[in-house]
């Protein structure tokens, strides 16, 4: 998984201060070079972690999931009752496919830690399950397409 640099992640702190939609010169500090700020805000939009448009970004599902810290592992208990089910990577990609606004197979592949072509294959995979994916057009300005969760198909 690529790390983020320190720019980058005070831009999406940034966002998720934020209750809304922020001006994109809002990011702007004063000691930051624009080019820079700008370079980060297009790799962070390519990779889904926020969406822009010409005034305003907004920070998404993925962006804010980046931002979450790593759960470092714990003991299991010696119980199996009390053991909690582990959450699949599999239940994360459903989980994230979820997003009102879709996410893309880079943002996903980014945030499960997987390559882009596993990424597909495991969105193929959800199909063959039975479970529709919609496909939606790219965010302005970029060029991945958005998948979403549909409804599962109709049993025959």
């Amino acid at each position: 998984m690529t790390r983020l640099s320190k720019s980058q992640l005070c831009i999406l702190e940034t966002l998720k201060a934020a209750s809304g939609p922020v001006p994109a010169r809002a990011l702007a500090g004063s000691d930051a070079d624009p080019a820079a700020i700008e370079g980060d805000l297009k790799a962070l939009a390519q990779t889904g972690f926020l969406t822009r448009n010409s005034k305003s970004v907004r920070i998404t599902e993925i962006g804010l999931a980046a931002l979450e810290p790593v759960p470092k592992p714990t003991a299991k208990p010696k119980s199996k009752n009390a053991e909690p089910k582990p959450t699949t990577k599999k239940a994360r990609l459903i989980e994230l496919l979820m997003a009102k606004d879709g996410v893309t197979v880079p943002a996903l592949a980014e945030t499960l830690g997987w390559l882009p072509h596993t990424t597909r294959a495991a969105l193929t995979g959800l199909k063959k399950d039975g479970m529709t994916i919609t496909r939606l057009p790219p965010e302005v300005g970029s060029r991945a397409s958005r998948y979403t969760l549909g409804s599962a198909k109709e049993s025959a």
